[in-house]
């Protein structure tokens, strides 16, 4: 136990010198799982479509707010599907009834959702699972694979005790009905990626011993079960690629990969046949979310875990899966985004929505894209003269920015990005060509930014000329300040005011700030020679006085207000 806690304090003091240099990055999947099953997260328990609608784009609206960038939407689950076709019954969650078609297609929806607040749609397939559970409803449907092709289906009995239905990877007509169904998905929507779910074996005790016979194979029957879930891999991106090239195919497989030292429990190659490996290394997924449900302290511990899985990414993404609803988990969710960052993972991944939808769990402060994908990336970053830009005045604190694009094809971009610098602060609709920008609290006195397109891959494919904007009030200040040697303080509104000054040199200076009732907070800043503006989130009428140490020079200043 003790050996535990000094492991834990020293990991944990390695995490947080870490926080301070694997700080938010730009290229990080952000997702999350949209659990329709059950209806854990979506749809809400009426049969109301509008509020059904309404309740979607508030989780979209939630999470572009969170900066999130990806959701993982299920479409299947138990043999039931949330999209338009004809292939198997639609969910009973909309309108009470299996196999009862709503007047949306919430597949459809939330694609149009992704486009309005940025972000990716996977398309989540429960695969290999048919059914399991108490609602035979879906069963008793006839478009149920149970119903359509009961020689697909073998029975399995879960831990529970209830009865399970499993496709069964062996047989090559399952295999091609799985994939017609991923294809189907695929080729119809425009979505970014397709999310597999439940694409293992249930178990060592799968009863498929007539079918290792019948298949007169060489490999062992382990090997033999591996091969099948691989092969209905090589199938389906045998077929989807001419389709789509964008899109990308992920899978998330159970946390442990092959069992290690301080990290023992099911392990996914041996005991459900997934051949991790062998996908990421033949190309036949683009990413995987493996679903590493523990802590740092406790076996499996989450960093071995995770470490083994990015050793083991053959170049390809790693997304770490969280589970955020364990309670032994929940205090550690900030480390571990950064513990990911660390070893250079792809991004995180929370299971589920409804754990993270607080206003309290708040994960990140500026905007990311999608990790890259540079196998399957065509377009790269080449600033040129095709999108031209300028800016006017609107009011002392906000700008009007235009831009016109000179190419017209919407059609091979997926939005517009503004940069500040190279750091992307803003997504915008493809359709749009001006943007109100509003200083609120600026940290200094000119701005460079940049119009950008990003490809469906968020790659940067053009850049617009340099848009340098001198901050209208803050110019002012500089200008007025001129005439004076002292540092002043400018009120900006009831919630902030700003101090001017002026440096011989760059240099620290220390702000010691006293609140009327006398709360003393103090704050480090770094200036530079000549001019200085210096934010403070805070209105002059709270104050009793502000103290300036010129650290390097020695030299004083002093605001008092009375």
């Amino acid at each position: 136990m003790i050996l535990q806690m000094i492991r834990k304090n020293i990991f944990l003091l390695l995490l947080f010198v870490n926080a301070i240099v694997y700080s938010s990055t730009m290229r990080e999947t952000r997702a999350v799982w949209l659990t329709t099953n059950f209806q854990l997260d979506w749809p809400p328990k009426t049969f109301d479509e509008e509020i059904q609608k309404a309740r979607l784009e508030e989780i979209f609206k939630n999470l572009k707010n969170k900066k999130f960038n990806t959701i993982y939407f299920q479409v299947r689950s138990n043999g039931a599907i949330n999209y338009y076709s004809d292939n198997e019954p639609f969910s009973a969650y909309f309108k009470g009834e299996v196999g009862k078609v709503p007047n949306y297609d919430p597949l459809a929806y939330a694609i149009e959702l992704g486009k309005k607040y940025f972000i990716e749609v996977h398309a989540w397939v429960n695969t290999i699972r048919a059914y399991a559970g108490k609602d035979a409803r879906v069963l008793e449907h006839p478009k149920h694979l149970s119903n359509t092709h009961p020689e697909f289906l073998v029975e399995s009995i879960l831990p529970n005790g209830d009865i399970s239905y499993w496709l069964n990877p062996s047989d090559t007509n399952a295999q091609d009905y799985l994939v017609d169904i991923l294809l189907d998905i695929s080729s119809r929507y425009d979505i970014d990626g397709i999310h597999l779910d439940f694409f293992r074996y249930p178990n060592k005790n799968f009863d498929d011993e007539l079918s290792y016979l019948e298949s007169e194979s060489n490999l062992s029957r382990d090997d033999w079960r591996r091969n099948n879930l691989t092969t209905i891999l090589r199938k389906f991106n045998e077929k989807k690629n001419p389709l789509n090239p964008y899109l990308k195919v992920g899978a998330t497989p159970i946390g442990i990969r092959k069992m290690l030292k301080g990290a023992k429990g099911m392990e996914g190659f041996s005991e459900v046949y997934q051949d991790t490996e062998t996908w990421l290394e033949e190309g036949l997924v683009d990413y995987l979310t493996p679903q590493i449900y523990w802590n740092f302290t406790d076996n499996p511990h989450f960093d071995i875990l995770a470490d083994d899985w990015v050793n083991k990414s053959y170049g390809k993404n790693i997304v770490l899966g969280l589970s955020a609803y364990h309670n032994e988990v929940i205090p550690e969710l900030e480390l571990m985004i950064e513990y990911s960052r660390k070893i250079r993972a792809a991004g995180i991944s929370f299971f589920r929505y409804e754990h993270i939808a607080s206003e309290e769990n708040n994960f990140f402060s500026e905007i990311a894209f999608p990790s890259n994908m540079v196998w399957k990336s065509k377009l790269y970053y080449q600033p040129n003269d095709k999108i031209i830009a300028d800016y006017q005045v609107v009011s002392d604190d906000m700008i009007l920015i235009t831009w016109q694009d000179t190419v017209k094809n919407k059609s091979d971009f997926r939005n517009y990005v503004l940069l500040n610098d190279a750091e992307p602060i803003k997504i915008l609709s493809k359709e749009s060509n001006q943007l109100k920008l509003k200083f609120g609290n600026p940290a200094k006195l000119k701005y460079k930014y940049y119009l950008s397109k990003i490809d469906r891959l968020w790659n940067y494919t053009n850049l617009s000329n340099p848009i340098d904007v001198a901050v209208p009030y803050l110019n002012e200040l500089k200008q007025s300040s001129k005439l004076y040697r002292r540092p002043l303080l400018f009120e900006e509104n009831k919630a902030g005011s700003y101090i001017t000054m002026r440096s011989a040199i760059n240099q620290n200076i220390l702000l010691d700030i006293i609140s009327r009732e006398n709360l003393r907070y103090q704050k480090m800043f770094k200036v530079k020679s000549g001019f200085n503006v210096i934010p403070l989130k805070v209105s002059s009428k709270f104050l009793r006085s502000i103290r300036i140490t010129f650290i390097n020079s020695g030299l004083v200043e002093e605001i008092n207000f009375y």
